[in-house]
């Protein structure tokens, strides 16, 4: 009898649980996405009028060094892979007889 009872409470909480977040969740979200905001517009809010909203993203690329147009600078070149010679890099061969 208890057994019945048991399942019969879950059911009943499933069911509420399902209903009160259909009715909650939007709720919780719009509030959740107000304090994102409201985060945001605070960080723009305490810059100074010295403090740009925009920075260029190339800008520590600018001034890097005086050269002239056309020129191609490279910082970093990984290393290249040592090609194999022959059956190194050929594969795995398996010996077969043709049956006629």
């Amino acid at each position: 009898m208890t057994f019945i009872y048991f399942l019969i409470s879950i059911v009943v909480f499933y069911y509420i649980f399902k209903f009160g977040m259909r009715l909650l969740l939007p709720f919780f979200m719009k509030k959740v996405a107000e304090k994102i905001m409201n985060g945001q517009q605070g960080q723009y809010a305490n810059e100074g009028p010295q403090q740009g909203r925009y920075q260029d993203p190339f800008s520590q690329f600018k001034n890097r060094d005086s050269r002239p147009d056309g020129r191609v600078q490279v910082d970093y070149m990984p290393p290249k892979a040592k090609k194999g010679k022959g059956t190194e890099t050929a594969g795995e061969f398996v010996d077969f007889e043709e049956v006629k």
